[in-house]
């Protein structure tokens, strides 16, 4: 059997390929993306002759991204004067023409973007913008539009877990921007096309359909705790067109050209794009939160021994799962609406809800069916990990009917705790930290930090305050 080899497709200079997490604090959050939910008409009584409407529409904001790296390099030093020679040999007086060290700025990579809002946001992959040697940022990023002007572009932030990154360029006009499609509506034999900057020879097209949908586990991104869910498509994809966009029919963006899967380096008709829908959620994450976040359920799983659903094999205490209530052995087999068949699209499913969302989750216990109702916790963050065993939601008409809250009290509720912090007991109302009013799980999770807290609560229609320590 011939193995075939992922290669990301960025266009190596200098070398710039890299996948691992992480972002930077958003310069300006005002984010305006058009979005079509739109399913494709794929009726067969209307095949156009060609496609060159749509692909005007779309490819002014194609853009070829080139970064510049510092590199420290080795100069020898001129010949010695007699004089200093002499001075050198007999006083001891050191060498005045050492060799020397001098920075430069050099050619680091190629790849290509795509701009998604007139503000002047462009999406092309992490691997692009980030040293394969040193998982660092380059020094100089630089967008070419298909009109040839030429911007420096800021670096909003990037996620290596699923190879995005958000640049920013600015100027007094909007900028030419592509409308987002729904990438749950893909099927496959849909007509795609990829356009980027392949090779660096400039803007250029290809054509194709797509060949499979929810490509996992092909071990492209090479980091642990990644994200695949690609789409394959046999449209041409090259190296440097990485970062670009994969087009519908009708010009809509639906995914992002990232890996191709080839013996010889070029394009065997075996092409990967991120899905548009992936993408959307970590660029509104980084333009408007300053980071990406994810939901965290908080439990281990292991494949099932059918095929259908997954295993629960252990539980993080104190986590969304412990106060739903899983235990080990429940089999889940939908996550809200969305049947899963394996761990990849479980943590899919997980990681692509906002944290604080409530959401239903069904397991088969016992060999029946039972639903769980979930609040989601922020993976990485403060809403769990800093208060173990406490659920919060804000306030909703039915909490307020549940917990007996009245109207004029504002904040968040304790709607579970497993008693690991007992001054947070059900129905207890957050509303103020350390001074701040919170209204949001998001706010809570502003305002509190490691060591003592000072919360303002709500408990039974009296107000008090109360300390709590962060671990």
């Amino acid at each position: 059997m011939i193995v075939m080899k992922p290669i990301i497709l960025g266009l190596i200079l200098f070398t710039v390929l890299a996948i691992g997490n992480g972002n930077l604090f958003a310069q300006n959050r005002k984010l305006s993306l058009k979005i079509e939910d739109g399913v494709l008409d794929r009726s067969l009584n209307r095949a156009p002759s060609s496609y060159s409407p749509a692909l005007k529409k779309a490819t002014p904001a194609v853009v070829a991204v080139t970064t510049q790296q510092v590199v420290r390099r080795l100069y020898p030093g001129g010949g010695s004067s007699p004089r200093e020679e002499l001075l050198r040999r007999f006083f001891g007086l050191p060498l005045l023409n050492n060799a020397r060290v001098e920075e430069e700025m050099v050619p680091a990579g190629i790849g290509s973007g795509v701009i998604v809002s007139p503000e002047g946001h462009t999406i092309t992959n992490a691997h692009v913008i980030t040293d394969p040697r040193t998982g660092e940022l380059v020094e100089e990023v630089t967008v070419q539009l298909s009109d040839k002007r030429q911007f420096q572009a800021k670096i909003i932030g990037f996620d290596r877990s699923t190879d995005v990154a958000v640049l920013k360029i600015e100027d007094d006009k909007p900028f030419p921007h592509v409308t987002l499609a729904n990438s749950d509506h893909l099927e496959v034999g849909d007509i795609v096309f990829a356009a980027g900057n392949p090779l660096g020879i400039g803007m250029t097209v290809t054509m194709g359909i797509i060949s499979a949908t929810k490509k996992s586990e092909l071990g492209v991104l090479d980091l642990e705790g990644s994200y695949e869910n690609f789409i394959q498509t046999d449209a041409a994809i090259n190296r440097g067109n990485s970062g670009g966009p994969l087009l519908d029919a009708v010009g809509r963006l639906i995914g992002i050209n990232t890996a191709i899967i080839s013996q010889t380096g070029a394009s065997m008709g075996i092409g990967l794009a991120i899905p548009v829908n992936m993408v959307q959620k970590v660029l509104t994450d980084l333009v408007e939160r300053g980071g990406v976040r994810r939901g965290f359920l908080g439990v281990e799983l292991a494949p099932s021994s059918d095929g259908t659903g997954v295993i629960v094999t252990k539980i993080v205490p104190g986590s969304a799962a412990d106060l739903a209530g899983f235990e080990p052995k429940d089999r889940i087999i939908k996550v809200d609406s969305q049947a899963v068949d394996s761990i990849n699209q479980s943590r899919l499913a997980i990681s692509q809800t906002a944290p604080g969302t409530k959401i239903t989750i069904d397991v088969i216990r016992g060999g029946n069916k039972k639903t769980l109702f979930v609040t989601l916790d922020l993976m990485g963050g403060k809403n769990r990990i800093s208060m173990p065993g406490v659920s919060l939601e804000e306030l909703s008409v039915e909490n307020r009917l549940r917990f007996q809250i009245p109207p004029t009290t504002k904040g968040v509720v304790v709607t579970k705790s497993t008693g690991n912090a007992e001054t947070f007991k059900e129905g207890v109302v957050i509303v103020e930290i350390n001074g701040f009013q919170v209204n949001s799980i998001q706010e809570v999770e502003e305002q509190i930090k490691s060591g003592i807290n000072r919360f303002y609560v709500w408990y039974r229609n009296k107000y008090r305050f109360l300390a709590y320590r962060v671990p």
